[in-house]
């Protein structure tokens, strides 16, 4: 788009006062859904199936339509020991009701091939659920007695129920133990598992293990007694020590005592961002004296005063409508519900398995609900699966897993997952021969509800997987993260994501000078952070080279709308940043990590990660110099510091054509590093100030982005500037 540069200076402040006076300041309107690519609902097919199978057949039936099979598994090995010679495909019709499993599993026996695809689908009316939980009815609880109950505040006695686990069948070690659970967790130091522990879930909701202070809320560490990891002069991570002290700092008064109130402290745990708000982690309670607390696990990264936790796993504190706890030596299940029990469904997670795993080539699961297992949901390792239609929910681990190639998640709704969304892996890394996985046109929102940090709703990792036309929104950190190569990452919408984070991206990749080829184009980012975090909108960490960055929108993003943590090789073009404080930052901390001993940044340095990265690639032979021929080109000569092809020199990258409309009283592109204008180009963009954003955008009262191409303030771009293709971003 040749945008018109002969426009008067009169004229362009005529429009920046008439834009103050007609919109109001520091008020940016989220993109309204006409604006972007609308979500239409297909009708489902009617389909013709090769077995059925309902909740009240029998697996003594044939499995036709008169006489289903009863469960899936049954309609596995009917499929496997079917003469498939003529076919073009083979149907398993699932009929509404609840499937009980331990897990479904589909080895390579029962796959298909290209010409003849093994679908398993829904068919008729209602929801055809695949359940890997217990289910209760409202039957099975009674008002809450005995010590229990004394246990209980006054207030709540008579709201919270209970239900015998035992006496319904369950045995201990199907509810198990509690385990330690957060991305960064320790318990490995100390011989124990972690992973999501046996969780309540009612009208399609997570409940709360009962808590101090309730759900959303935190408690500050007061002063840190006793740092483990510097009291042990530890390595962060811990790295060759096992059963290291724990960490002890001091409560306030009110949880001082609140603590002391509690009757026992068995398997009292606490979670918290012990040092950094990119890195959860939970303990055991080890004791507490005066007003002093002892955890049983060190924190990762050591502790801080100030960091935000909360207590868990606490009888006493089960005093809010959604909160339960499980007493596992006498199998009893307490419950606060916010509502009549006959009003949602109601069920445990037992099983650890995959409600689905795939070993098979050529499976199409389409249609169903699939829900219930503390681990992932949907588990694939095998090539050209489709998962389309689905609903997966209500899990403890990640929804989709898929690892090989062709795989193809689309169509699916995925919300309230204990980790992450949509994690794709595949690809030859040697040879560069893409995987092709494909997560297109979902609906993810609500996940990372157990793990806190780094479980993105889709994660890339490998060689030419997609991730696009997904809609994500609420979650507490990333949105997407990926690593290798040739990536592509577009068509996104993506709002209210990095919730409870700072240092943090709602896309983000980092710490690589060998994951070149990655494409990140015509996402819209908006409204990210909450409660005075503030995140950054595209973030490409610690030294993340040779990534392009071209056409996306980015909206109220507290922290800077696109941050370049001084990497190499960036093409970061045509991109607009609306209502950030900040704009761009483009540092250069590897170098400077070299240049002065006592930067923060470190690994840049000689024997540090990014060159060991580097040499353990395949970067200098034939096929990646031809790929990526700047990479083949760093230079490992410490000597030759100023070199541009030094690797650690923000050298050879392109900040152009981007579009800045800032709140900031003096707008500017942001925050650049002289070492990166000293190496790479950053030329013809635009910085306006907000207050003349009505020109460049007429209908952005309404929420409409759309630009106006003749806008003065254009005239500082490139005839090179595009107008972005709103209405193809987001769900179809």
């Amino acid at each position: 788009m040749a945008v018109n540069k002969i426009t008067s200076f009169i004229m362009s402040v005529l429009l920046f006062f008439s834009s103050i006076l007609l919109f109001p300041w520091f008020c940016t309107p989220a993109p309204v859904p006409a604006v972007l690519s609308e979500y239409t609902e297909k009708p489902t097919e009617t389909v013709v199936g090769d077995f059925y199978v309902s909740p009240n057949g029998s697996d003594e039936g044939d499995g036709s339509l008169s006489s289903p099979f009863k469960t899936i598994e049954r309609a596995i090995e009917a499929v496997r020991s079917l003469d498939k010679t003529g076919k073009d495909s083979v149907t398993v019709c699932i009929m509404a009701g609840e499937y009980r499993t331990n897990g479904l599993v589909f080895t390579a026996a029962d796959g298909g091939t290209e010409s003849c695809p093994i679908n398993y689908c829904a068919f008729g009316d209602g929801e055809a659920v695949i359940n890997g939980g217990f289910s209760l009815t409202a039957d099975d609880f009674s008002p809450v007695s005995g010590e229990a109950a004394e246990r209980l505040k006054s207030s709540v006695r008579d709201k919270v129920l209970k239900a015998n686990l035992f006496e319904l069948g369950l045995t201990a070690e199907e509810i198990g133990e509690m385990k330690a659970i957060g991305t960064y967790n320790t318990a490995h130091l100390y011989g124990k598992g972690s992973g999501v522990y046996c969780e309540l879930f009612f009208a399609d909701r997570r409940m709360t293990l009962a808590r101090y202070p309730n759900s959303g809320e935190f408690l500050k560490t007061g002063d840190v007694v006793y740092n483990s990891l510097e009291e042990n002069n530890a390595p962060q991570g811990w790295s060759g020590y096992t059963n290291p002290s724990g960490d002890k700092f001091k409560m306030d008064e009110n949880t001082a005592s609140r603590a002391a109130s509690w009757s026992t402290l068995d398997d009292v745990w606490m979670m918290g961002y012990w040092r950094y708000d990119w890195a959860d982690g939970s303990t055991p309670v080890k004791s507490v004296s005066g007003g002093t607390i002892e955890t049983a696990y060190a924190s990762n990264y050591g502790i801080r005063k100030d960091a935000p936790y909360y207590f868990f796993n606490v009888l006493e504190e089960l005093d809010s409508p959604g909160e339960y706890y499980i007493d596992r030596e006498a199998g009893i299940l307490y419950f606060y519900p916010d509502k009549d029990l006959s009003q949602g469904e109601i069920f445990l997670t037992i099983t650890q398995n995959p409600v689905i795993k795939s070993n098979a080539d050529y499976l199409i699961f389409e249609n169903l609900t699939i829900q219930g297992t503390r681990g992932d949901s949907v588990s694939i390792t095998a090539n050209n699966n489709i998962v389309k239609g689905c609903t997966v929910k209500n899990i403890g681990g990640t929804a989709v897993v898929a690892n090989g190639c062709n795989n193809l998640i689309t169509e699916c709704e995925v919300y309230h997952t204990g980790r992450g969304g949509i994690y794709l892996y595949g690809g030859d890394r040697e040879r560069l021969i893409p995987g092709n996985n494909k997560a297109d046109n979902n609906y993810l929102h609500d996940w990372s509800e157990i793990y806190l940090t780094y479980q993105p709703g889709v994660r890339l990792n490998g060689v030419g997987n997609i991730c696009s036309h997904n809609e994500m929104c609420r979650s507490p950190h990333e949105a997407i993260t990926y690593s290798g190569n040739n990536h592509i990452i577009e068509y996104n919408e993506i709002y209210e994501v990095v919730l409870r984070s700072e240092d943090a991206g709602a896309i983000y990749a980092g710490r690589s000078w060998t994951d070149y080829g990655t494409v990140i184009r015509y996402n819209c980012i908006y409204n990210l952070g909450s409660g005075g975090y503030s995140p950054n909108g595209i973030y490409l960490d610690d030294g993340l080279s040779g990534q392009s960055v071209y056409g996306n929108l980015l909206i109220n993003v507290p922290g800077y709308g696109l941050m370049l943590g001084g990497g190499r090789d960036l093409s970061v073009k045509n991109n607009i940043v609306i209502g950030s404080q900040k704009g761009i930052y483009y540092d250069a901390r590897v170098i400077e990590g070299v240049l002065d001993e006592n930067f923060w940044f470190k690994h840049g340095r000689k024997g540090q990660v990014l060159w060991t990265g580097l040499y353990n690639s395949p970067w200098q032979t034939d096929i990646w110099k031809e790929a990526f021929p700047q990479m083949s080109k760093i230079s490992d000569d410490f000597d030759d510091a100023e070199n541009p092809y030094f690797g650690p020199n923000p050298a050879f990258s392109v900040v152009s054509d981007n579009i800045v409309i800032s709140k900031s009283p003096v707008p500017s592109i942001g925050t650049i590093s002289p070492f990166v204008t000293k190496y790479s180009a950053v030329e013809h963009n635009s910085v306006i100030n907000f207050g003349a954003i009505h020109s460049v955008f007429p209908g952005i009262a309404k929420g409409d982005y759309t630009m106006n191409a003749n806008s003065a303030f254009l005239y500082q771009l490139s005839d090179d500037f595009e107008i972005l293709p709103l209405s193809e971003i987001g769900r179809y």
